[in-house]
């Protein structure tokens, strides 16, 4: 079991962490128009799972 302090030091890494996703997904944005068919099959893959996770801390 985590302490308060291990916590709140958890959480904020995986806050800084998720920021960053955010970053690459307005970098993979700007850049979607210069990928090949597959290159943006495989980023639509794996937003697929990226927002399969994220709804499930919705819940």
């Amino acid at each position: 079991m985590m302490t308060p302090a291990e916590r709140t030091q958890r959480l904020g890494h995986l806050k800084d962490e998720m920021l960053k996703l955010e970053v690459l997904f307005e970098e993979t944005e700007l850049a979607f128009g210069d990928l090949t068919d597959e290159e943006k099959r495989s980023l639509k893959g794996l937003a697929s799972v990226i927002e399969y996770h994220a709804s499930k801390l919705k819940s």
